[in-house]
């Protein structure tokens, strides 16, 4: 009867999509697996209350011009919420028959009316063994595709690209910041996993990342100090593929055999969302301490996305993360135009010619819901490039990282704004680039 029942519920939901074994989960782990790795945590799931908003969601996903398919995760969904039903009337009805039983055992009651109930109970039951693992494979493959839904878009989140500032006028040359940095003994450049900042440019580096801490320390942010390291479970957590040589550097022991892929560390660097998440997943606030206003100066790895070797493009950079945790999303918004003043209070007085720009839906990851650049022009390359970043994602890095925070007896989820404000190279490769001779800013001038 059972196999039966999941045969149909198969047939009749699922259409032509299987339930099948083979996962890539990091961050969500049940069953006989959990048996085999440690589960830190449970992701708090927001499907039911997402899909409210079908019509939303479609238009959304088409905006960022992704491929994901709702209908299949709304049939394996429905799969694993018709056994999940089916479980609940097994343990209610096993519950019901049990207690009907021990009274008649009580009262010392025998014939064909105990026996009877004591083929139920023990039917019951075998359905249930029967059916925990076709639910287990049900809720596996349901959770694990909803954990692949984007996050909504923010309201300021533009088609296309859209400047909201803009600073001084761009540069009219065609310098090449490597030749540059070649001719003045500044830069010796390999490629972009091996480079080495020199003279001034070292002064550079040491200068612009101690002037935004410092002024970063003057508007209320505290200093963190965040690993270099971090588990699969949190970059998965933080939207991104943990599989993904492209996305993060993975360490892989190269004799082992039975490497478990979602298990695995990430060399992400003290200067990454990662890090910041390491620290405060699955961890609880009290409403007080909010907002959190954190950044961190450090190194930031990221696998180079192009062949094409330039200070854009490195795979290690210094940088300054901020971190930054609200409650809401109307302080969110609020702490967003605090942060674009900043911004203008620390790069106008560089003077630089940079832009503010809102990304297109389409450019966005996964896990955003808007993001600000910060963009500079770069005369090699003919183009603005992006020198930093503010990236809002509202708490859907925090559901499934469990980062909460309690208020009026209930825990609610922070929402979060993060990026990186300053990228050394990416500011250096554009300042090379300027009209004139390249000058140390006296930002930048290190006081002994």
């Amino acid at each position: 009867m059972l196999h039966k029942l999941y045969t149909k519920v198969l047939n009749t939901k699922i259409c032509d999509y299987k339930i099948i074994s083979k996962r890539c989960s990091a961050l969500f782990i049940n069953g006989p697996k959990a048996t085999d790795s440690f589960v830190y945590l449970t992701p708090y799931i927001d499907y039911k209350e997402r899909i409210k908003e079908n019509d939303l969601v479609k238009a959304e996903i088409e905006k960022r011009k992704i491929q994901f398919d709702l209908l299949k995760l709304e049939n394996l969904w429905s799969v694993y919420e018709e056994l999940k039903t089916r479980k609940l009337e097994y343990d209610s009805r096993k519950q019901e028959v049990s207690k009907e039983l021990e009274q008649l055992l009580k009262s010392k009651q025998e014939g064909d009316n105990v026996e009877k109930l004591k083929i139920q109970v023990h039917l019951l039951k075998e359905n249930i063994r029967k059916l925990k693992e076709p639910l287990w494979s049900a809720e596996e493959a349901a959770i694990i595709e909803a954990l692949k839904l984007p996050n909504k878009l923010h309201n300021l989140t533009p088609d296309v690209d859209k400047i909201i500032y803009e600073h001084g006028s761009k540069p009219n040359n065609d310098k090449d910041h490597l030749k540059i940095g070649k001719e003045k003994n500044l830069i010796h450049f390999i490629k972009n996993e091996n480079y080495y900042l020199k003279g001034d440019a070292a002064l550079f580096e040491l200068g612009a990342k101690f002037y935004f801490s410092k002024i970063l320390k003057e508007n209320n942010y505290t200093q963190f100090s965040n690993p270099d390291f971090s588990k699969s479970l949190i970059i998965e957590g933080c939207g991104e593929d943990h599989t993904n040589s492209d996305s993060t550097f993975i360490l892989h022991h190269n004799e082992d055999n039975k490497v478990n892929i979602d298990s695995r560390l990430h060399l992400t660097g003290g200067g990454s969302l990662y890090s910041f998440f390491a620290y405060h997943a699955k961890n609880v606030l009290y409403a007080k301490v909010l907002p959190l206003t954190y950044f961190s100066m450090g190194r930031q790895y990221i696998p180079s996305p192009t062949e094409e070797d330039n200070l854009h493009h490195v795979s290690q950079s210094s940088v300054v993360q901020i971190f930054n945790a609200t409650r809401n999303e109307t302080e969110l918004d609020g702490t967003l135009n605090n942060i674009i003043d900043l911004i203008k209070k620390l790069y106008t007085p560089l003077g630089y010619h940079y832009r503010l720009s809102y990304v297109a839906a389409n450019q966005l990851k996964t896990w955003e819901s808007l993001r600000l650049t910060i963009e500079m022009y770069s005369s090699s390359q003919k183009n603005y490039m992006e020198v930093g970043n503010i990236s809002l994602s509202g708490d859907f890095i925090s559901k499934r990282l469990m980062f909460t925070y309690t208020e009026e007896k209930q825990s609610k989820f922070p929402h979060i704004l993060s990026g990186t404000i300053l990228n050394v190279p990416k500011l250096l490769a554009c300042a090379l680039e300027q009209d004139g001779e390249f000058i140390l800013p006296k930002q930048f001038a290190i006081e002994h």
